[in-house]
């Protein structure tokens, strides 16, 4: 009889472990394309209270753990069978698919463009039910939401150099933005100017950069994250609810159809197609399926109004 539960529990922890790892790929792919953040997977599998409760949960209680040998409590504190699978999935879409999605960025924009508007357009109804009762705050987070996440779509790529200190830079505000749902962190590296510096670095394995980027990514992250961890303990509706906003704000720089202004650097703006042709088509058909994978996740991973 212990043999059986013994089993049963190892089967739930590889069926726990494969979810996680399928999730890691969702945000890890996320992560590589400018415009959609890692966040935004999270919320929509049900792991994202988790994932910031976790990263949060990284303190000196367990790197000391960790010196001295207690094993078991790094196992414990970590949360490393929730970490460990999700980190996995991530890493490997990121090494994996990052010239395969540079490379429909580059020759198949509006339907890549197109499916990823249908992924977030859904993705505001899953984080909208998370909102536990619609009141003058919520709404006021809604607010401030899509005015913080629209003006961050209309900052204009700039040039930077290569000097240490900038990659380092760069991984920091790059972290806060891939937790947090709506908010780019590919995007905020084409701000900066490193999206295909850190991309080709990734590609070329070039460990002097990954490394400088990885340290400012562990700071950023870990620091935010508990910052994060208040807000959904204490103001989860107005924090849900700022994110709806952030996400909504957030979708002009995504949507497949625009009219770039006299130059490149004087912006876009969104507009419908002027022939519906099959690339027309194909972005919008794309759109529906994408918000119809979205809804299917969400169901898939038991997220419902009242659990997160």
């Amino acid at each position: 009889m212990e043999t059986d539960t013994q089993e049963g529990s190892f089967a739930g922890l590889r069926r726990r472990a494969a979810g996680l790892y399928v999730r890691g790929l969702a945000m890890g792919t996320a992560d590589v394309i400018p415009g959609v953040s890692g966040g935004t997977m999270a919320l929509i599998t049900g792991i994202y209270d988790e994932l910031v409760g976790t990263v949060a949960g990284i303190d000196r209680d367990l790197l000391t753990a960790l010196v001295r040998g207690r094993f078991g409590e790094v196992v414990q504190r970590a949360n490393l069978v929730f970490l460990v699978p999700l980190l996995a999935g991530i890493f490997t879409a990121i090494v994996t698919l990052a010239k395969g999605i540079t490379w429909l960025l580059q020759h198949h924009p509006v339907p890549v463009w197109g499916a990823l508007t249908g992924l977030i357009a859904a993705s505001l109804f899953v984080v909208a039910r998370q909102v536990r009762g619609w009141n003058a705050v919520a709404y006021a987070a809604v607010i401030v939401g899509a005015v913080a996440g629209y003006t961050v779509t209309l900052l204009v790529p700039v040039e930077t150099g290569v000097e240490w200190y900038k990659f380092t830079g760069a991984g920091l505000i790059a972290s806060v933005a891939m937790i947090l749902p709506g908010i780019s962190g590919s995007f905020l590296l084409v701000v900066m100017g490193k999206y295909q510096q850190v991309l080709a670095a990734v590609n070329d394995r070039d460990l002097q950069i990954i490394l400088l980027f990885g340290a400012g990514f562990a700071t950023g992250i870990l620091g935010f994250s508990r910052v994060l961890r208040w807000l959904l303990a204490h103001a989860h509706s107005t924090t849900m609810a700022f994110l709806v906003g952030l996400m909504a704000g957030s979708m002009r720089k995504v949507w497949p159809f625009r009219q770039v202004l006299d130059t490149p650097e004087a912006g876009f703006v969104c507009t419908l197609p002027v022939v519906w042709d099959d690339t027309a088509l194909l972005a919008f058909g794309l759109m529906v399926v994408a918000a119809a994978v979205v809804l299917i996740i969400e169901r898939a991973a038991g997220v419902t109004a009242t659990r997160v």
